[in-house]
């Protein structure tokens, strides 16, 4: 095997390459010169010096950070104070849609007896519908007619006290022509014994006794027909029938009559007014009516969110008609969850929540500013740091 000048393993004292080659043996594998494993040591040291300063490093740092600093990453994020919701004011006890009264059909409006915004005790009189005029006199005939039933009744009375009377009059003459029939006829007995008298004679005394005696029973039937109290009378009983159901007509007629006729459920306020004279009322009722002495908000709180809401929380209601915010607190959390019906204006909002409703009453101040103002949606921001005044 040949070998270059200045390129035998042995030699030291001419420069060497980094790898020797032998380049008559085909596949030869590289091998390293002796300057190159003198070379790792060195490596090797520089290295783990590289290491040791950045570990000194750390640890200074982490050392000088701050407490706040160091203890974020170990603490759980926390949760806004705030949990805001969508809501709409509403008077206390909700806002009621009154249509007209059950039974009144298809009448129509004919007049309107309040205006939007008027305070009115409960039972006062809203609307009157077209059928007014039917039903009044329907009702007056039932009064008139209730009128002569009774008239007849009193005149049944009088006819069976003037019977009763007669009847008791006719017994007295019978019994006394009974009796002087039987006496007649004792006497002509005792003249035919003595033989001054036939026997046809004392039998046609005996006939009239018989017959009188057959009077006088008549009589007492006739009273017995007629005696007792008015419930034993039949034609009594059949005048105080007619009466009673007179008297259940006249009701029916009054009640008739009170369909057309609108009147306020409670004490309250006509919010708005729905339907005109002469207009039929369609699904919107003729009025809608609430309690606003007292006035509240209907809130659409996130189901994730529920649970960070509490009875006696403050809220805030925000809302560009509103020239300053209102404040409540939270009176009532529902118990069902159900789908969101109030969005935000935004295209991205999303439209098919769950929510569960949660009520704010509002303190005096503010609802006596959003009286006006039933039905306007504002948003809500509602505090959970504390519960409770």
């Amino acid at each position: 095997m040949s070998q270059k000048p200045g390129s035998t393993p042995d030699s030291t004292e001419a420069p060497l390459p980094m790898l020797v080659i032998d380049r008559e043996q085909p596949g030869a594998a590289l091998r390293p010169g002796r300057s190159e494993w003198r070379r790792w040591p060195v490596i090797g040291t520089a290295l783990l010096l590289v290491v040791l300063v950045a570990a000194v490093w750390t640890t200074v740092a982490r050392s000088t950070a701050s407490p706040e600093e160091s203890g974020s990453a170990s603490r759980p994020q926390t949760l806004p104070p705030l949990v805001v919701a969508l809501g709409r004011l509403a008077p206390e006890g909700e806002l009621r849609t009154l249509a007209a009264p059950y039974g009144a059909g298809d009448a129509r409006v004919a007049r309107i007896l309040v205006d939007e915004g008027q305070q009115v005790e409960a039972g006062t009189p809203l609307a009157v519908f077209d059928s007014e005029p039917v039903l009044g006199a329907a009702l007056a005939v039932a009064e008139q007619q209730l009128s002569a039933r009774r008239a007849a009744l009193a005149q049944s009375e009088r006819a069976v006290s003037a019977s009763q009377a007669e009847a008791a009059a006719a017994v007295s003459r019978a019994s006394i022509a009974a009796r002087a029939a039987d006496a007649e006829y004792r006497r002509w007995a005792a003249l035919v014994d003595q033989g001054f008298v036939s026997a046809a004679a004392a039998e046609q005394r005996l006939a009239l006794r018989d017959e009188a005696a057959e009077e006088l029973a008549r009589a007492r039937a006739t009273l017995a027909r007629h005696a007792g109290q008015g419930s034993a009378q039949p034609d009594l009983l059949v005048a105080r029938s007619a009466v009673g159901a007179s008297l259940a007509e006249l009701e029916r007629a009054r009640k008739d009559l009170a369909k057309a006729v609108l009147r306020a459920p409670g004490d309250g306020t006509v919010i708005a007014i729905h339907a005109r004279p002469g207009e039929r009322p369609g699904a919107a009722g003729v009025f809608d009516f609430g309690d606003t002495r007292a006035m509240t908000a209907e809130l659409e709180v996130y189901q994730a969110d529920v649970g960070r809401v509490r009875l006696g929380q403050a809220v805030t209601l925000h809302s560009p008609a509103l020239p300053a915010p209102l404040s409540g607190r939270v009176s009532r959390i529902g118990q069902s969850v159900g789908r969101q019906r109030l969005t935000e204006a935004s295209p991205a909002a999303n439209t098919d929540a769950r929510v569960v409703q949660v009520t704010v009453a509002l303190d005096e101040s503010s609802a006596n500013r959003a009286r006006s103002l039933v039905g306007l949606e504002v948003r809500a921001d509602i505090d959970t740091r504390r519960a409770g005044p």
